[in-house]
């Protein structure tokens, strides 16, 4: 409807309102945190220490798989010292990430996700393309990459980003209906070559 009204604006100011206003719901629209429906429940302080590093995201994943339910087994799949392993379990237990029963570690009832209007986003985001490119090393055939810099018309960036946010939604339903069996990093990236 704004499109509309925005077309049949006579002067130019009604105009440049009306893209105002286009522009506020398609920041809307492009909110992951809303999209997905997360919320964040952790302290600043606490939440600066888990984005600090990859490794205690990649903590919560694994103890959701039976097999990794240990500071043996996460030490020797994140080949880190148990010591380091232990201090980062100690910290996903204190803030609620993870939970202890008996000797096995499960993920606990609190959830973090981090917005883009936070500070931390492009440290999370470093964490994990770093990891991919560390990666990427290893060439695993069953693994999907895929790289490329394209053209197009804004209107089809915009289609692409709605593409993509949808379907980040519908897998985000699947993941969180699926059994824990193997552990996968999911980014995507979609944006301007040059920045304005």
């Amino acid at each position: 409807i704004l499109l509309v009204l925005k077309d049949r604006a006579g002067t130019k100011p009604l105009k440049a309102r009306f893209d105002r206003k286009i522009k506020v719901m398609r920041d809307e629209r492009l909110n992951i945190q809303k999209r997905i429906g997360a919320q964040e429940t952790i302290s600043d302080g606490d939440r600066e220490k888990f984005y600090s590093t990859h490794y205690y995201g990649a903590i919560h994943v694994l103890t959701s798989i039976p097999s990794f339910r240990t500071v043996d087994r996460l030490s020797e799949a994140l080949r880190l010292s148990k010591v380091r392993v232990q201090e980062m379990v100690d910290f996903c237990l204190r803030i609620g990430i993870l939970k202890q029963t008996g000797n096995e570690l499960m993920p606990g009832s609190q959830h973090i996700h981090i917005g883009n209007q936070s500070e931390l986003v492009l440290k999370h985001h470093k964490n994990w393309r770093q990891h991919t490119v560390y990666g990427l090393q290893f060439l695993d055939p069953d693994d999907l990459h895929y790289s490329a810099c394209v053209s197009l018309t804004n209107a089809d960036a915009f289609k692409i980003k709605e593409s993509m946010l949808n379907n980040l939604k519908e897998n985000v339903d699947v993941i969180s209906k699926s059994a824990e069996e193997v552990a996968y990093v999911l980014s995507f990236d979609f944006y301007k070559l040059i920045a304005k």
